[in-house]
């Protein structure tokens, strides 16, 4: 009797959702794959987006248009009245947003029908373009993928093997409220092609602060303890004579397959400190000078005393600019709540002021395949 009641439900409310509307033809629609926002010399706020072409007649696969519109809902009505069928957002891959955006002030709340309208993805990869976001969205690659599938490729792909940072609209949101960390968004750059570029920074409002390299990038993931996949780094081998030419024989690269990062905390004489742990183990995967020239005791403090140095540098540009991309705030709130809610609206002052160490130890488990 429950298996019969059960199957008539079922059927019910797949009869009602059927009828809740009518079936539309994919070749009636405009399914937009990127959306781009950007502000033009003149300050206008301009969006595009790009969406694939369901014809055999069309010229290109690709349709992509542009408009300036006061908001991104605004500018769905003047996409349906440029585009062949109505303007779909559910299937949004790839969100870009000029840096020149994210310089203003509020910037955020222009992404409130984003989060309001249920049918934006909030999986939809956000990135930001080092440029005019045109530039990318009418890039036409030769011998490539349509531009949104080889720009969604290209960001999952770099994402795994280097940064691992994905940042969606739904990760995007939770930077932006967090109080103990400031949001950070990968960066693309076109030039003769597309590329990502390191990570766009931003402050405790959101706006624009500065960048970083692809190092940097990855020396930050160390920093939060999410370097997932092998980081292979190249140091330059200071003890090494360079013999002139015009290869630099004196490199080496470590691949480092494993990486232990732990965080300690205080507060004292008003001041938060914090003490990063750092153990990265990992093997040889490239060496240009002569085996003996320096004893692998020598090459192992040498490399410490480099990625100390780095780190070091990457947490004063992280300082000076009163940020917080490694999220310690997250350890003051939960280890230092009382000192860390009286300065939580202002935590990258606060951090600012903070006492920061780094200790590195370094273990080559093996020399590679050749020693």
């Amino acid at each position: 009797m429950k298996r019969i009641f059960h199957t008539i439900f079922v059927s019910v409310v797949i009869l009602l959702l059927s009828s809740c509307g009518r079936p539309i033809p994919i070749e009636d629609l405009t399914i937009a794959l990127i959306l781009g926002v950007d502000i033009d010399e003149e300050n206008n706020l301009v969006i595009s987006e790009s969406s694939p072409v369901f014809s055999e007649d069309a010229p290109k696969n690709i349709a992509t248009y542009e408009v300036k519109a006061k908001t991104i809902r605004e500018s769905r009505e003047l996409f349906n009245v440029r585009a062949t069928g109505d303007v779909t957002a559910a299937k949004i891959q790839v969100f870009l947003i000029g840096k020149r955006v994210l310089e203003q002030d509020n910037w955020f709340s222009m992404l409130d029908t984003v989060y309001r309208n249920p049918t934006f993805s909030i999986n939809t990869r956000v990135i930001v373009v080092d440029g005019p976001v045109a530039d990318v969205i009418f890039y036409e690659p030769d011998n490539k993928p349509p531009l949104p599938l080889h720009l969604k490729g290209l960001i999952d792909k770099y994402t795994m093997r280097t940064t691992d940072v994905i940042i969606t609209f739904q990760e995007l949101h939770r930077q932006m409220y967090e109080k103990g960390l400031t949001a950070f968004i990968p960066e693309l750059i076109k030039d003769n092609d597309l590329r990502l570029n390191g990570l766009t920074l931003l402050d405790g409002d959101g706006k624009y602060v500065d960048s970083l390299s692809i190092n940097e990038s990855l020396l930050l993931l160390v920093l939060k303890g999410e370097q997932k996949h092998e980081l292979t780094l190249t140091f330059p081998v200071t003890s090494v004579e360079e013999d002139g030419g015009i290869f630099n024989l004196n490199e080496i690269s470590i691949a480092f397959s494993n990486i232990n990062t732990k965080v300690k905390s205080s507060y004292k004489d008003d001041k938060f400190s914090f003490d990063f742990n750092i153990k990265m183990r990992g093997s040889i995967a490239e060496r240009l000078f002569v085996t003996g020239s320096m004893k692998e005791d020598e090459l192992k403090k040498m490399m410490e005393k480099e990625l100390k140095s780095q780190f070091e540098d990457l947490i004063n540009k992280i300082q000076e600019n009163k940020i917080d991309p490694t999220g310690l705030g997250l350890y003051a709130r939960a280890y230092h709540y009382e000192q860390f809610k009286k300065v939580e609206d202002n935590w990258g002052e606060a951090l600012a002021e903070a006492n920061i160490n780094v200790s590195v130890e370094v273990e080559i488990k093996s020399p590679g395949a050749v020693k």
